[in-house]
């Protein structure tokens, strides 16, 4: 018998993602009426290499969100990340990535264990993380910025395969592995089931401790990846660097509809509002606006995407709003 629960939490999904795919097109559709040429290959790929630093954190974040947590400190973990990889590049660039990632790793696992254990607030552990892994960053970084003397990694990194690059392909590969993940295997379930009604998971048998360590773990594996790459990839880092990550990370899991409370969405709808920020950053560049432009529409894109989820869910009754209009309306007179 086929599991009714399930494919209508699929279906509702798939309505979800068709929506937020909606609001993605519509900000391309608005970019490509102001400027002329808007969508070639060209600047696809620069949208791809902007929203891939944006998408390694948010599908991290998005995964603790999932798992009805946050995480505050991938700013820092971002900084922290790209400091050590930066440091250890004379390793060479293999290693030096892979001890950021294991750093991320073992401080996100370390962070979501004593949350579970401790059965404390996720924000107020993260707030004092954020403090405490950029101080980190400083420490290893001498209090001043690091640099490379060979950028050869960073150049095919940034190798141009029609819009796609070897690292918009991590990103993509990451969104497949996380959707299969939370989709097909037994961690992926407890993390969903816990975001989704924590009592009901732990009467069901589920221990908090190892979902939550996990998504942790993830998420701090994920911004040092990012922090790292995108080092690597411009030849430096420094210690004040990535303090837009953070707030571009959450809204690019909030605009592809992960939901607050925990327990819904997708990396899939991630991808796309990392995309969708992206595009917003590349036109506002191409316009030669302001970089507060650039933050004023991510803004209100985020504010679009939060009431159009208020409005599918029910919060924001449209039925009783257009009476409320119609009764403000005045009589025509006969």
């Amino acid at each position: 018998m086929p599991n009714i629960a399930h494919w209508a939490t699929a279906n509702a999904t798939r309505k979800d993602l068709l929506l937020r795919l909606l609001i993605l097109v519509v900000v391309i559709a608005a970019f490509s009426i102001v400027i002329k040429g808007f969508i070639s290959v060209n600047n696809l790929y620069s949208i791809l290499q902007v929203a891939t630093p944006i998408g390694l954190a948010a599908v991290g974040v998005g995964v603790t969100m999932l798992a009805g947590e946050f995480d505050l400190s991938v700013g820092s973990m971002t900084v922290l990340g790209g400091v050590i990889a930066v440091s250890m590049a004379p390793l060479g660039p293999g290693a030096a990535v892979a001890a950021a990632v294991a750093v991320g790793i073992g401080l996100g696992a370390t962070q979501g264990f004593l949350i579970a254990l401790l059965r404390v607030s996720s924000l107020v552990v993260t707030i004092g993380t954020l403090i405490l892994f950029r101080g980190f960053a400083y420490l290893l970084a001498g209090d001043a910025s690091v640099s490379l003397t060979s950028f050869e990694f960073g150049k095919w990194l940034n190798t141009r395969v029609l819009m796609f690059s070897p690292f918009s392909f991590l990103l993509i590969a990451l969104v497949v592995g996380v959707w299969w993940a939370l989709n097909y295997s037994k961690i992926g379930h407890e993390i969903m089931a816990i975001g989704g009604g924590r009592r009901e998971a732990v009467a069901g048998g589920i221990k908090p401790q190892r979902p939550v360590t996990i998504a942790f773990a993830f998420s701090g594996g994920m911004a040092a990846l990012g922090g790292a790459l995108v080092s690597l990839s411009i030849g430096g880092a420094t210690p004040t660097g990535f303090s837009e990550t953070l707030l571009t990370a959450v809204a690019a899991a909030v605009i592809g509809g992960i939901a607050l409370s925990g327990g819904k969405g997708s990396p899939w709808g991630i991808l796309i509002g990392a995309i969708a920020l992206g595009v917003i950053s590349s036109g506002v560049s191409v316009l030669g606006a302001p970089t507060y432009i650039s933050q004023l529409l991510s803004g209100g894109l985020l504010l679009v995407a939060l009431l159009s989820e208020m409005v599918s869910r029910g919060q924001i009754p449209l039925g009783f709003l257009r009476k409320a209009i119609r009764r403000r309306q005045p009589a025509v007179a006969a």
